[in-house]
């Protein structure tokens, strides 16, 4: 489960048709948003306790808005079920992001792309918390999530089931804009420090690379991959339907 203790991304989980475990309102707050949030709780029949200040206190620390409340456990899902059930054929790998923030951030672009699913690591990745939640706008609730336990096996699922595997690196020989998107792919994106991982980067078919002015090293690995998503979704939108 996880934890959320500010009022707005409470809100959009709500709005999202997230399931709770629990619901925990301070008895002194009664102000519009905390009326939203219990008009929400009553059409979707989730119960919400009012309880004394403390207690929210004892559970979302001093600093808060008066409110707690717990998800249901966020569903993930496999690399076969993103397979079988593809719409826009493309697939995000998102190697070791340590940064809530950023995942966050590449999890709303993702959902705002209308990609098929992400693949990160069960082990070595910021980890799926009301940060994340909250970079993303309500996207974690909105986009198919694999946690895998290795990245490598599931690239290999991928191209046996025709896939293309891209990965976005400095020095990649393909600009990402002449990469052809109509053809069903995964993306990678790499850490924030030390890039795409050597044994991925030799597994992928393309090395995509984003040209950027020679005052700047390198982008924000969100940015990066908004770039990116954004191109293949440009692309798809011109590809005629059959």
């Amino acid at each position: 489960p996880m934890d959320i203790i500010t009022i707005n991304v409470l809100l959009e989980a709500l709005n999202n048709r997230q399931q709770m475990q629990q619901i925990l309102v301070s008895e002194k707050k009664n102000d519009k948003k905390i009326q939203q949030i219990k008009g929400q709780c009553r059409r979707l029949n989730i119960p919400v306790k009012t309880v004394p200040q403390i207690v929210i206190d004892r559970k979302a620390g001093k600093d808060n808005q008066g409110i707690f409340a717990q998800t249901s456990p966020i569903r993930f899902f496999d690399t076969d079920h993103l397979i079988a059930n593809r719409k826009t054929d493309l697939i995000l790998i998102l190697d070791k992001i340590n940064d809530t923030g950023n995942l966050g951030a590449i999890i709303r672009s993702a959902a705002a792309a209308d990609i098929d699913g992400i693949i990160i690591p069960k082990h070595g990745s910021a980890p799926i918390n009301e940060t994340v939640l909250k970079a993303s706008a309500g996207g974690l609730l909105k986009v198919k999530i694999v946690q895998a336990t290795n990245l490598n096996s599931e690239i290999e699922k991928l191209k046996k089931n025709g896939y293309w595997i891209a990965s976005t690196v400095m020095d990649g020989d393909t600009p990402y804009h002449e990469y052809d998107f109509s053809y069903k792919t995964a993306i990678i994106m790499g850490n924030e420090h030390s890039g795409v991982s050597a044994l991925l980067n030799k597994n992928a078919d393309y090395r995509l690379s984003i040209p950027i002015s020679s005052q700047i090293e390198s982008l924000n690995v969100s940015v990066a991959s908004a770039i990116i998503l954004f191109e293949a979704l440009r692309q798809k939108i011109q590809i005629p339907k059959a």
